[in-house]
């Protein structure tokens, strides 16, 4: 909005990243702020009529997995914000976007945010010292800023504040790494520690269901979670291959499954969710998955008291060994079944609400399992065709 010349760019690795993390929180806070007005706002750019200041989003790599002229077509950049910033596979890949914006004559910045991942990664290695520290070699001209939930705990739910703080004795590692924003190791290991194996759920605890889909090779994995407060209760129901959908429904009757309970699904699998839904479980749904969806749900698994069925053998199983890959930042594509249903079951909607324990109506989805707006059924017609 100032009299200086402002050509601003937004970058993520994903395009379809951009418009769902940092990018809306700017036209959010354009409205928060009153300015929205002043501005035109045409698909990835934001204009300022005015004096012809803009920012603009760009991707370093499309949907379809090819990557874009880094910093073609975008003259004379002022500022370059690259979100999620260990998204970005190597040290040249930077290079070679930092190298594109080159304008003389303009102030030039470019802010790197990330959470700081393993210390095998290429940020690390580039700007820290062994230590976790900067590297004072970059000190001229760069600048770190480390925030965690203590620089802004004025403005945070207290009772959030307490769960991360119960993770320094339930799980150190998780404590230090995803909470204090410290350098991890990378270490091969286990993904889950400090699961209690008793089953003695609260009696008031709300109940759910999870299911991730298989056939072939993979086994199709039901879960039931009981939660009360930061407590789960977990078992599991079926872990088979070769089930068809309606298998899977003949299975949940004679469970006890009643019809109407919630059911969070694998929204990759649209066309099994709706199968069952025609079979008469009208409440199952796609899980949200947005992004970095694998690791987003494991944290929230991890922010709570776990407490498991010693006789769902296969759970047993998956806990002992599902672990991170090499690079420490993945879970491994195998011993995971049970796992994902457990993180579809606790997954979050868009507006922080968890699917399985609070919503009261199926939920609608894309192609890619992202929910869209609820029906506004007062605004149809019926029609009645003869």
């Amino acid at each position: 909005m100032g009299d200086d010349f402002f050509r601003g760019v937004i970058s993520r690795y994903t395009q379809r990243s951009i418009k769902s993390s940092i990018y809306r929180d700017i036209l959010d806070l354009a409205e928060q702020w009153g300015i929205k007005s002043f501005l035109r706002i045409e698909g990835d750019e934001v204009i300022n009529p005015a004096n012809g200041n803009m920012i603009i989003t760009h991707a370093m790599r499309l949907a379809d997995g090819t990557m874009t002229a880094r910093g073609k077509g975008l003259a004379r950049v002022t500022h370059l914000l690259i979100d999620e910033a260990v998204e970005l596979p190597s040290e040249e890949e930077f290079i070679k976007l930092n190298d594109s914006f080159r304008t003389k004559g303009v102030e030039r910045k470019i802010f790197l945010l990330f959470n700081p991942s393993s210390i095998r990664h290429w940020i690390f290695r580039r700007w820290y010292l062994n230590d976790g520290q900067p590297n004072p070699k970059w000190a001229d001209d760069h600048e770190y800023i480390h925030t965690t939930y203590h620089c802004n705990i004025e403005n945070l739910d207290p009772k959030k504040v307490l769960e991360w703080e119960r993770m320094k004795d339930i799980d150190p590692e998780y404590y230090k790494h995803h909470i204090m924003g410290e350098w991890s190791e990378g270490l091969i290991g286990r993904i889950f520690k400090h699961w209690q194996f008793t089953y003695q759920p609260d009696p008031e605890a709300a109940t759910t269901y999870a299911l991730d889909f298989g056939f072939s090779n993979d086994p199709t994995a039901m879960v039931e979670i009981k939660k009360s407060k930061n407590r789960i209760w977990v078992r599991q129901l079926i872990y088979e291959t070769g089930l068809t959908n309606e298998d899977i429904s003949i299975m949940m009757e004679k469970m006890g499954i009643k019809k109407t309970a919630i059911i969070t699904a694998d929204s990759a699998e649209p066309k099994s969710i709706e199968e069952l839904r025609r079979l008469g479980w009208r409440n199952i749904q796609g899980a949200y998955k947005g992004p970095d969806s694998i690791r987003n749900g494991i944290n929230k698994i991890k922010e709570l008291e776990v407490f498991c069925d010693p006789n769902s053998a296969d759970l047993v199983d998956e806990y002992n060994l599902y672990s991170w890959d090499k690079t420490g930042e993945r879970p491994e594509d195998q011993h995971n079944h049970l796992m994902d249903a457990l993180r579809y079951g606790l997954s979050k909607m868009q507006d922080g609400a968890s699917y399985g324990f609070y919503s009261k109506k199926p939920a609608r989805f894309d192609e890619e399992g992202i929910p869209l707006a609820p029906i506004d059924e007062s605004k149809f017609k019926i029609y009645t065709y003869k």
